[in-house]
């Protein structure tokens, strides 16, 4: 069915037939078919094309189609129908003897093959085009009559664009879309790689990532927007509802949208993968180190009286926020090699309803992966400078929360809530835990603190015990669902529950105020910002950013443990389990990375010698942690201990080694506490507040 057929249709659908013949259509009526017309066939012309293409029809159809497009989408020739001044045909009317411009002309000399009476019915339907152009015009440039209230409908363009045309992929008329580019005609027809010249790496790859690396470029870019004017709705996003904001883009033509469009798509689909910041903020800005300041005020009011009787105080203690490097560093290639992925995604992944051109996939893939490393590090990385030479493990890149607490205990501005009933639970007491673990904060604080806007995190990868267990203790039909169900708040408590992912195996419990504990950053979508380099015939992509991990206030800091454990909890805003696994006789780190001595640890002399950490894991730290006087762990300097600074003998309660496994075996010490007193290695650890 061609373009006037489809009108006639639509016309008629809205009873507009007579009007339209009549040239009476109102500004609204006219609204009206416009909107129909899109809603009806939108799709299926898209659908209708590529059925002919893959017909093999004949190139006459074709060219006809993408001037019939021409007509309607390219504004070239506006002003050719502004300055034309022939009578406006009817549609319903065969009169062929109207004038024709001079583009029609040429493009009939394009055209000598086709029949007599294809070239006089693409005539007419051009001319019914360009009427209808010039009469949209006209309508849109009067003033719209006056009316109490009028409600203007709009509709929102398709992502993959208006159908795939001889010159663009999509239809969309931006470089980024040229046929002219070997990957476009690809991704237009996977099958076509076969038929295509032998790929020249000089050419199609130098070519494919100049584009890759412009087009992340503008990525970065675009996201930064949105960061800056609030708009990371991932739902939002998805609808193309910001997609109309052009703010910022150096142009806003039509090509330029639909690049918009598609970048807030890939942006929505990566920040799929972000699902820890709905709970804990980014905070951007961070280059090195930035100081958050804590404020105690002491009392201030008081009884009356005469005289300068003063009271009250104000005592400023600040917290560090740092930040480390991090990186992608990848290599590609050959070009063929991109293709045969690339295609290999689209014959497995071609119901996917984004279609994505080959730049954007391999973009698209290795964000997303990159963002679920960053989920991952967020919760249990720790920063450690790479092995000269060595392809560092992901978790090393940045610091995260758990690490984070655990400086904030060694560092004393942090006093765990530790005992037997809550540091760790099976899936028969873990809700009996929980409910111990709070009834236990809120014995502990003053009558002066509130807890009442503090959330409790818990470990998402228990969730199945906690619904065992509430069950068996309120009953099979407690109600999960809902803002007051059992999954989100704690039975017989006001406290909301958020379940943290990632966290393994670890009995985590963690009360605090949403907000305190924040991700650091330097500048917005700096991962985004891939960067690409041909070398021979493979290409290096590349993105720096920084990130780390810091909490707003913990509380009130102190010198030592004593002093620490004396303020019994006074200020602080941070409560967490001691979620060490307890040593028996030795060490195993598939059961957590913080490890504890105790009275029921078995000694020799007081002592207990750790000379191997089992089961140990690239990537992450150990902590071996005196908990016991009557425990004291020693390590010597051999064997897997080797490469530490020096043995380690711990002499207090506090006291710790943590050392983490290089690529040899051998572990290296990250710091160490003797003595209360704290010491890092600065070549592993450069940035940790201590160290400088």
């Amino acid at each position: 069915m061609n373009f006037k057929k489809r009108l006639i249709a639509i016309l008629g659908q809205l009873g507009l037939t007579k009007k339209f013949q009549e040239k009476s259509l109102s500004q609204e009526e006219f609204r009206q078919v416009a909107e129909k017309y899109q809603k009806t066939y939108g799709s299926k012309y898209e659908d209708d094309l590529r059925a002919e293409e893959d017909a093999d029809a004949d190139a006459r159809y074709q060219a006809q189609l993408d001037r019939i497009h021409d007509a309607i989408f390219n504004e070239s020739d506006s002003e050719a129908d502004d300055d034309d001044d022939e009578e406006e045909p009817d549609l319903e009317s065969d009169d062929d003897d109207e004038t024709v411009s001079e583009s029609d002309e040429e493009s009939d000399d394009e055209d000598q093959d086709e029949k007599p009476e294809e070239k006089a019915e693409m005539k007419k339907i051009l001319r019914g085009v360009r009427s209808l152009k010039r009469r949209l015009r006209t309508m849109a440039s009067e003033p719209t009559k006056g009316a109490p209230h009028q409600v203007v409908s709009v509709s929102v363009k398709n992502i993959n664009g208006f159908g795939n045309t001889s010159d663009f992929l999509f239809g969309v008329r931006h470089p980024l879309f040229s046929m002219k580019n070997r990957w476009n005609q690809i991704a237009a027809n996977p099958k076509a790689a076969v038929l295509l010249p032998t790929v020249d790496e000089q050419a199609d790859g130098t070519a494919f990532y100049r584009e890759a690396a412009a087009y992340a470029k503008s990525l970065q870019k675009r996201y930064q927007y949105l960061q800056q004017n609030g708009m990371l709705d991932v739902k939002l996003l998805e609808s193309g509802t910001y997609s109309t904001n052009y703010d910022g883009v150096t142009s806003a033509g039509l090509g330029e949208q639909f690049v918009v469009l598609r970048q807030d798509a890939l942006i929505a689909r990566v920040l799929k993968k972000r699902d820890l910041t709905q709970h804990f903020p980014v905070a951007y800005g961070y280059q090195d180190r930035s100081l958050v300041f804590n404020t105690f005020f002491t009392e201030v009011s008081q009884a009356y009286q005469s005289g300068e009787v003063f009271k009250g105080s104000m005592k400023i203690e600040n917290l560090m926020g740092y930040v480390d490097d991090a990186m992608i560093k990848m290599e590609w290639g050959p070009m063929k090699e991109l293709e045969r992925m690339y295609i290999g995604y689209l014959n497995k992944e071609g119901s996917d309803p984004i279609k994505w051109t080959m730049i954007e996939f391999q973009l698209l893939h290795s964000l997303e992966q990159a963002q679920v490393e960053q989920n991952k590090r967020r919760v249990r990385g720790i920063y450690v400078s790479p092995e000269k030479g060595v392809a560092g493990n992901y978790l090393n890149a940045g610091t995260g929360i758990l690490y984070t607490l655990l400086r904030y205990v060694h560092e004393y501005k942090l006093l765990p809530n530790s005992d037997d009933a809550f540091n760790s639970y099976t899936d028969a007491t873990m809700l009996a835990s929980v409910q111990e673990f709070l009834a236990d904060i809120r014995s502990k604080i003053s009558e002066d603190m509130d807890i009442d806007e503090h959330c409790i995190y818990l470990n998402l990868n228990h969730q199945s015990w906690w619904i065992k267990n509430v069950r068996a203790a309120y009953g099979k039909d407690t109600d999960f669902a809902g803002p007051f169900g059992a999954l989100s708040v704690v039975p017989d408590t006001t406290t909301k529950i958020i379940w943290m992912p990632y966290l393994g195996k670890l009995p985590f419990m963690m009360l605090q105020q949403p907000g305190n504990l924040q991700f650091l950053e330097n500048v917005p979508g700096e991962m985004l910002g891939v960067k690409m380099q041909e070398l021979m015939e493979n290409v290096r992509a590349w993105s720096v950013w920084k990130e780390g991990t810091s909490a707003a206030f913990t509380g009130r800091m102190f010198n030592t443990r004593a002093e620490m454990e004396a303020n019994a909890y006074e200020w602080q805003q941070i409560f967490i389990n001691q979620f060490a696994t307890q040593i028996a006789d030795s060490v195993d780190g598939a059961k957590g990375f913080w490890h504890i001595t105790d009275d029921e640890t078995t000694v020799e002399g007081g002592k207990i010698t750790i000379s191997e950490i089992a089961n140990a894991k690239a990537g992450v730290a150990y902590c071996i942690e005196c908990g016991s006087d009557k425990a004291l762990p020693k390590v010597a300097k051999s064997g897997n201990f080797a490469e530490i600074t020096s043995a380690f003998e711990a002499k207090a309660v506090g006291d710790y080694i943590m050392v983490i496994l290089r690529s040899d075996g051998k572990f290296a010490e990250l710091e160490r506490c003797v003595n209360g007193v704290r010491t890092i290695n600065t070549s592993l650890q450069p940035n940790v507040p201590g160290g400088r």
